[in-house]
């Protein structure tokens, strides 16, 4: 499953959100998204198996955005 990661220029994790079929899940929305303030970034993260059975909260949480790779990993520090 793909998610949309709102982050900061040091890949803090502002915002996070599945990427799902809005008509299916019977929205009359036909977009949604977030949008970035100045220094922030959006981007589309393809999940591994592992990370989209997790929670949004601790994805957010415990992880950040490699802004070289676009990918997700795991916070080293607890204070990032």
């Amino acid at each position: 499953m793909k998610a949309t990661v709102l982050h900061d220029e040091h890949g803090r994790i502002l915002g996070i959100s599945k990427i799902e079929d809005l008509k299916k899940s019977g929205s009359k929305f036909v977009k949604a998204g977030m949008m970035p303030r100045t220094g922030q970034r959006t981007v589309e993260i393809n999940l591994s198996k592992e990370l989209d059975s997790r929670p949004l909260c601790e994805l957010h949480n415990e992880y950040r955005v490699d802004i070289t790779k676009s990918r997700l990993v795991r916070k080293t520090e607890p204070y990032e």
